[in-house]
């Protein structure tokens, strides 16, 4: 008889995600610093050169917005991700898309933070005891343009003239369809969930830097596209309980099943402008590693799900998973037994 985790998975999330609380309160506090300081930048522009003075709208976006956020491991950065949406069009003759990306950077280079280009924003990032802590990103966006459409600021001061462009990208609506994926608030709260857990589990499994490392968005899309709510019928009254584990070890199948067998790739597209294909950096030895890695976890979840004693499961998943799934004590484990199996008694 299968097992069932539940409480374990719940508290494993508890555990790993990332909330508006008081753990990333920093954060927020850098934001609003930052955005501060910019309107500041701007005003004193526009005052010294005599111009409009240049507004913009601050959301945030990425997985702080959409409920998808981990904690880093011991050790890591935490991140926030800011939309500055500018209300200017991007075919404004004085609006080029690195031009905007070096104001930024004059009005925030400062000597209590580091300042630096990325090709798709202007990252701030903080150290704690000479260590990397967290950091802000900051994505640059022209808002108000003659097709309704926005535009993401891409390139560096030192990139090629080809790699400095607006390109469109539309992240209000990514967030828009992640947190509305489902009519049901526990259908949702589910895919959530079992997003985090998949990002935890890349975040042990794939450590270094670089383009080997999937994204969290790239499972996100693929969570979006592929993912289907699990639930547990309770036969004594009726009523039902999600499954995370069975709700997870489904997906990872599903994204397993995404592998090219020509050729080992992975392919899957962000469900919004500008749609792009987030394992395009992946060489094919990098998909066939992420592929065994899968298969791996896949081949845990399943063994988990069919072990019948809850201290053994959650041991697997443990290690799997991580510390932060918590493992069923064992000499609890009887006791668990009985309450891992909805409407079962033992003798059933």
């Amino acid at each position: 008889m299968a097992v069932y985790l539940q409480k374990q998975f719940q508290q494993f999330h508890e555990n790993i995600k990332l909330i508006n609380t008081d753990d990333n309160a920093p954060l927020r506090e850098k934001r609003e610093i930052l955005i501060g300081e910019l309107r500041r930048y701007f005003e004193e522009k526009a005052i010294r050169e005599g111009t409009t003075k240049i507004t913009f709208d601050p959301e945030n976006q990425g997985s702080y917005s959409m409920g998808t956020g981990v904690k880093p491991l011991t050790g890591g950065d935490y991140d926030i991700d800011v939309m500055i949406l500018f209300n200017f069009s991007k075919d404004d003759e004085d609006k080029k898309p690195v031009t905007v990306k070096e104001w930024v950077y004059e009005a925030l280079n400062k000597p209590n933070r580091t300042v630096q280009y990325k090709y798709p924003c202007v990252r701030v990032q903080y150290h704690k005891s000479g260590e990397e802590h967290f950091h802000v990103d900051l994505a640059l966006y022209a808002n108000l343009n003659a097709n309704g459409k926005t535009y993401l600021s891409k390139g560096k001061p030192t990139s090629a003239n080809v790699d400095k462009k607006w390109e469109e990208s539309n992240p209000k609506v990514l967030k828009d369809k992640i947190n509305n994926k489902f009519l049901d608030s526990d259908d949702r709260q589910q895919m959530k969930r079992v997003i985090r857990y998949l990002k935890r589990w890349k975040d042990l499994k794939f450590k270094s830097q670089g383009n080997g490392r999937p994204t969290g968005i790239a499972f996100t899309a693929l969570a979006y596209d592929h993912f289907s709510p699990e639930i547990n019928r309770v036969s004594f009254n009726s009523s039902t309980e999600p499954n995370d584990l069975v709700a997870l070890r489904k997906l990872v199948g599903q994204i397993i099943d995404q592998f090219n067998w020509w050729n080992g790739r992975i392919t899957t597209y962000l469900p919004v402008e500008p749609g792009n294909d987030l394992f395009e950096k992946l060489s094919e030895g990098q998909c066939k590693t992420l592929k065994e890695k899968l298969e791996n976890l896949k081949s845990v979840l399943k063994k988990a799900e069919n072990e019948p004693d809850p201290h053994e499961a959650s041991k697997m998943l443990n290690k799997e998973l991580g510390e932060d799934f918590p493992i069923v004590e064992k000499d609890q484990s009887a006791q668990k037994r009985a309450l891992a199996f909805p409407g079962k008694s033992e003798s059933a």
